[in-house]
This record gives structure tokens, sequence and C-alpha cells, in this order.
């Protein structure tokens, strides 16, 4: 009897604990905010920039507003792989987010290199202005409908500067130079106009060939040329200012889809959100790249009068046979010339 009474209160032991178990399992199951739902990894070319800086702040704020239930990991620097393999990361779902010059994304429609042609943009706060207007992100969010992503943010990095070797200060300086250009074909038309032969570089490869001699200078913006230390090697900028970068962030279909309409808003608002804190640091960035460079005898020169129109006009005309061949291009930059246009 005793031995009856003892393999009882096992089984009633045995129960207890399997009843135990099973309702941490049902608590683990239907409390999922208790784990991470989601990750998204955010990759970028730079490092130390505004495009870095954006990354950082989406993740707390995002992390924040969903209440861990999205986890934001963040690649500067080209950590995973150069931009076309981030562009392939994007359509397969392996990678969430990424945040380029807008003109990286030729590949996918040539007509987003429109958004660094000569004529559209003055200082970044005229960029701000227009790239505010509901029409204007709606017309290069469009761009990318159909193509595995969504276009959640747009932020002016810089005017375009030519960092180079030995000094230019006038057009006829530029004969003979090799320049290091993004590969589309509206950057490459615009500098060859200045009077240099082009070389399109990945990021990445671009100090090297600044060392090596490989090349005479970069186009780029300022931060990029703090960030790197071009200083050493690069030591003359000329603010042409003749063109902007408009940085786009994008994030992949494939994740955002995977996601509950309500963390798909978090996503968009916190991507938009941020851009206004973003565009004031940026500011004091800019100010503070510029005490950097000089510091580190860093020169600046600007063309005169003169030679500043002449150069307008020849990368303006430098467009025109990209325009004649492909008339969605010249219609794009054209309705963006005019809401440019529209704001002062």
């Amino acid at each position: 009897m005793a031995f009856q009474h003892r393999s009882a209160a096992f089984r009633q032991f045995g129960l207890f604990v399997l009843t135990l178990a099973l309702m941490a399992a049902f608590a683990i199951t239907a409390n999922p905010a208790c784990a991470q739902d989601f990750t998204l990894k955010f990759a970028t070319q730079t490092i130390n920039d505004i495009q870095h800086e954006y990354m950082k702040v989406f993740k707390t704020e995002l992390e924040k507003a969903s209440n861990g239930k999205i986890k934001v990991e963040v690649y500067p620097a080209s950590q995973l792989g150069n931009f076309q393999r981030m562009m392939e990361g994007i359509r397969l779902g392996t990678i969430e987010a990424i945040i380029a010059p807008a003109e990286f994304y030729v590949a996918v429609d040539p007509r987003y290199q429109a958004i660094a042609m000569t004529g559209l943009w003055g200082d970044n706060e005229h960029a701000v202005k227009v790239l505010n207007l509901p029409e204007t992100r709606q017309t290069i969010a469009a761009l990318g409908e159909g193509r595995g992503y969504i276009t959640a943010s747009l932020i002016p990095y810089d005017t375009q500067l030519i960092g180079s070797k030995a000094p230019i200060l006038k057009l006829a300086d530029f004969s003979g130079k090799r320049i290091r250009v993004l590969a589309s074909e509206a950057e490459q038309a615009q500098v060859k106009a200045l009077g240099a032969a082009t070389v399109p570089m990945a990021l990445q490869e671009v100090l090297p060939a600044l060392q090596q001699g490989t090349i005479d200078g970069v186009n780029a913006v300022m931060t990029v040329f703090t960030a790197f230390r071009y200083y050493d090697s690069a030591t003359y900028l000329l603010e042409t200012r003749l063109w902007s970068l408009i940085s786009t962030t994008v994030i992949s279909k494939i994740f955002y889809d995977k996601l509950p309409p309500d963390l798909q808003k978090l996503v968009t608002e916190t991507a938009v959100k941020i851009e206004p804190q973003i565009n004031q640091w940026q500011i004091a960035r800019l100010a503070a790249d510029r005490e950097v460079w000089t510091k580190n005898n860093g020169k600046f020169a600007k063309l005169s009068d003169a030679e500043q129109a002449e150069a307008q006009k020849r990368v303006a005309e430098s467009l025109q046979p990209m325009f004649a061949k492909d008339a969605a291009l010249k219609t794009f930059y054209d309705k963006l010339k005019t809401l440019a246009a529209s704001v002062k």
C-alpha cells in the first residue's frame, strides 16, 4: 500500500512539473514581445558621416518605438559588401535597408542619375525644402516601385566638391587630370565637361588610388574628404558646387512585407521622422569638417565668377545628349527642376 501511495505521489509530481513546463512554453509563445521578433540589417558604404549618423539614430528610435520588436544592426564602411552586393541583399531580403546617394541606384533605373544633375538644388537648406514637398517624394519613390524595395527617406548630403593632389584654380587646370567619379553616365559627362578624364571607382578603392597616383583627384562631398582623411593625399579642394548628392534610404520589400501593419508603419514613420534631426546634425558636421580640413593643411579654392559661369554652362550642355536619347530621363529631370524652382 505504501508503494502504491508513493507511485501515485510521483505521478502527481510528474504531472505538476509537466503542467509547469507547458505553461512556460505557452507563455513564451503567447508573448513574442519578450523576444526579438525581427532583425533589420542597415548598411552603407561610408562611415562617420551623415549616412552613418542616420543609421545610428534610426536604430535608436525604431528600437524604442517598437519596444524592441525590431532590432537594428548597423553596418557602415561596406561591411556587407559593395553597393552591388548590398542591392542584391535588398532584393533577396538578406539585407533589410541601405542608404546611399541616389545615383548609386542607376542600375535599377537610369532616371536616378537625374537627382545628381546640375541645375536642381541650391544649398542644403534649399534641397531640404524641395525634398519635403510631397510631390518630390512621390516622384522619386515611384522609381523604386516594383523593384523589390520601398523608398524610406531622402536627405541632402552636400553639394559637390573636387579634391586634387595639385591645385585646380581654373578650368584649364582640369586638362589631363584623372578624377574619380561614380559610375553614372551623368556624373561622368559633367566632370568630363570640366575638362578632366573620369575614372569610375568604388569608394573603398579611392584612397589607395590617390596614394599610388592612379588618379589625380576625387569628385565627392566635404565629409567624405575628411572621414577618409584625403587631406594627406588630395590637399586641394575646389568648391564648384555644381550639383548635389541626395542620400536615399531603401527598405527591402521582402522584409517589409513580413512585418505586421503596425511595425510597417513604425519603420516608414521613423525613417521620415528623424530627417530634421539629421539635417541639423549635418549643418554642424559640415562646419566642423571644414575646420578639420584646414587644420590638416587642406586648402580651399573657388573659380572666378566668369569661370564658374562657364563651368555651369558646360555641365548643363553635357546633359543634353543624354536627354536627347532618353525621353523618360528628361521628363523626370524637368519635373524635379520645376519642383526645385517652386521653392525659394
